[in-house]
């Protein structure tokens, strides 16, 4: 026998008017549906109601039990398979509103029931339980900040043929979840179900895991979660809220929907077949040329790569997201906001075409402040720089016949790479502007930013190579000094067993060692202060690259869409569940169920996660001990962009049935969505 009961009530369920003499039995009680779950223990009951329909309207819809038992049936086989393991939505009970209390509990069954006693008998045989409700009207009741909610009151519970006199009762409200809203949730928005499980949890965490839990809070909130396809399948057929009739306007709008849907995917197609026409022409004719220019600008390369796939593959996707009319509320939103494909590529667009505008308004400014940046970088940073290191800088005595060398090798790559940029690309400066503008129209800002950070690349080739040159110079030098040193310790390097192994090396040996030692380490204060000013310029290139790159990375990953919808809605975004308790003087305490809401940071925090996933945490400690031993300097930072998908190899026709069908199908789909 249970002796604790949580009833599940929806706010806005179906009004329950009490009859007109109170003086009488109620003659109409309205049916229940809903899910029953038992409890762990035999003394739980949790009843989460869906909707309350008339007696009399039941029988008029479903004239025979089987006729219900099949709506049912139909309606639990769309439901979650885990809801379907737990409970069935089925009919719970029935419910009467009186304002009297009845003299005996015979005359509450006899009289009460009248009316459901052929569902009675069906459901007592079938599922073991019938739950009948007595409430007493309603009673308004002020939850402080929640404001004043109107609760049932309830006077009897009976739980098939035994009346539950000593039942702890608790009606728990809660607002039926609606697609586009809200739902609930017990796990926090960033979470799913998989990672959850893989948590690392606390000891007394585990403990209470144990302890057999007193209601299966997963299960209700899944059903909560499931209640509005519930209510408006079993209301549709009992004939309460009937399906919307089409109107000529409706008949008219399809029709001109369907015009246009054929229009769109012959677009598409065109831009397809260009697509497929120009990237045919790329590969066969000029595969050696678009090599190298692969090997020239690889940002912006990989960025066109990309686009043009997500451009090819937009049916796709849009095929791929397009949803059914999911019962559960929370996996259709849960769903729909992992593809924010179109709103990355419309802000990509929106950022590109306002970079655009900016430069087009201030295209000579512009071209003057890039010259200008580009001699300062030659003259007064290059040229004074390599000039400084040949004399005497910050009074260190270098060898003057190597800091000579190397400061005349310097100075005659320097001079030949701005004689190239004087005459070649400030021609062509005024071009790349026009083609950045060009490319921040059609493919967005993110190949804007990779066509600046190839630009940077080629315009700082001369710093990079000097700073090549110098740091192999460096790093020889510091490997030839380590290997000498060894020779007066007596150890030798084991590349075997990477170790280094005592080793008796002789006195020619020692003195070849000595000889060859000691120029060196003289040698080093003049190639470090060379090997350090070029390192100081490349690491603030590097820095530039890496800054864009995760500019580039952050535009790809930033879910627009939710953060738009978490502006508009927060209640979309549910982390976690609580209850505002009020008790009644009965009695009986009634809860409000509420959500708590993702902040934003819960919201971006996993997409970040993932992006920044496959950076080394030994990145700052690998690029120093590169800097210190004269090592490569990585110049990217590995951010996970978009992975490059395979190329589609479709007709022309097959891709505009592709087309219009997915287009046809997400129409459908939006009406879906409005029923629920």
């Amino acid at each position: 026998m249970a002796n604790r009961c949580r009833i599940w009530w929806p706010e806005k369920l179906l009004p329950l008017e009490p009859p007109l003499s109170s003086h009488h039995a109620p003659h109409n009680p309205s049916i229940l549906f809903g899910w029953c779950f038992n409890g762990y223990g035999a003394d739980s009951l949790d009843l989460v109601l869906v909707s309350a329909i008339p007696s009399d309207r039941i029988s008029a819809s479903f004239p025979r039990f089987c006729d219900l038992q099949e709506t049912l049936t139909s309606i639990n086989g769309k439901m979650p398979y885990r809801l379907q393991h737990k409970a069935l939505f089925t009919l719970v009970g029935c419910c009467t509103v009186s304002e009297t209390t009845f003299a005996s509990e015979k005359e509450f069954n006899g009289d009460a029931t009248e009316g459901c006693s052929e569902f009675q008998r069906s459901f007592l045989q079938k599922n073991g339980i019938w739950v009948q409700l007595l409430l007493s009207g309603t009673r308004s009741v002020s939850f402080g900040n929640d404001g004043i909610r109107t609760v049932p009151v309830v006077r009897n519970l009976h739980v098939g043929p035994d009346l539950l006199e000593n039942c702890d009762c608790h009606v728990i409200l809660y607002e039926i979840p609606t697609m586009g809203k809200n739902h609930y949730s017990l796990i926090p928005w960033g979470i799913s179900q998989e990672k959850r499980s893989t948590l690392k949890k606390p000891s007394w965490i585990k403990i209470l895991g144990e302890k057999p839990p007193v209601v299966d809070l997963e299960s209700v909130i899944l059903a909560v979660n499931c209640s509005n396809y519930a209510k408006l399948s079993i209301e549709e057929q009992a004939r309460i809220t009937g399906p919307v009739s089409r109107s000529f306007l409706v008949t008219i709008y399809d029709v001109v929907w369907h015009c246009v849907t054929l229009c769109l995917a012959s677009i598409f197609t065109v831009a397809y077949h260009f697509i497929q026409c120009s990237h045919e022409l790329l590969t066969c004719n000029f595969g050696k040329g678009l090599f190298f220019l692969g090997k020239l600008i690889p940002y912006s390369c990989k960025t066109v790569h990309v686009r043009s796939c997500q451009f090819l593959y937009w049916p796709v996707f849009l095929h791929k997201h397009t949803f059914s009319l999911f019962p559960n509320v929370e996996f259709s939103h849960r769903s729909s906001s992992r593809n924010h494909l179109w709103s990355s590529i419309s802000t990509d667009l929106t950022f590109g075409i306002l970079l655009s505008i900016f430069f087009l308004a201030n295209t000579k400014p512009i071209s003057n402040w890039i010259l200008s940046i580009c001699h300062t970088l030659t003259e007064s940073i290059l040229r004074s720089g390599c000039v400084w290191l040949m004399g005497v800088p910050a009074g260190f005595k270098l060898n003057t016949k190597l800091a000579r060398v190397l400061g005349m090798l310097s100075l005659n790559m320097i001079q030949v790479y701005s004689t190239i940029w004087y005459f070649i690309g400030t021609s062509i400066l005024g071009y790349i502007i026009v083609a950045f503008i060009i490319v921040g129209i059609v493919f967005g800002a993110t190949l804007q930013l990779a066509l600046f950070l190839d630009l940077v690349r080629l315009v700082t080739l001369h710093v990079t190579s000097l700073h090549w040159l110098v740091s192999v110079l460096y790093s020889r030098q510091i490997q030839a000094l380590a290997s000498l040193w060894r020779i007066f310790r007596g150890r030798k390097w084991n590349p075997l067993r990477q170790r280094l192994d005592s080793y008796g090396y002789t006195v020619e040996q020692h003195v070849v060692g000595s000889l060859i030692f000691s120029p060196l380490l003289l040698l080093l204060p003049t190639t470090s202060v060379f090997y350090i000013f070029f390192t100081m310029l490349n690491t603030i290139i590097t820095l530039l690259s890496i800054s864009v790159e995760v500019l580039i990375s952050l535009l790809y990953v930033t879910p627009c869409y939710e953060i738009f919808l978490w502006v508009l809605n927060k209640t979309r975004f549910p982390s976690g569940v609580w209850f505002s308790n009020v008790s009644l003087p009965d009695e009986v305490v009634v809860s409000i169920l509420h959500s708590n809401h993702a902040r934003l940071g819960e919201l971006i925090g996993p997409h970040y996660k993932n992006v920044f996933s496959g950076i080394s945490s030994s990145f700052a400690k690998s690029m120093a001990y590169s800097m210190l031993t004269g090592c490569r300097i990585t110049s990217n930072l590995s951010t996970s962009i978009p992975a490059i998908t395979p190329w589609m190899k479709l007709g022309c026709k097959e891709y505009w049935k592709l087309c219009h069908d997915s287009i046809l199908e997400s129409t459908s789909t939006q009406k879906k969505r409005r029923f629920c």
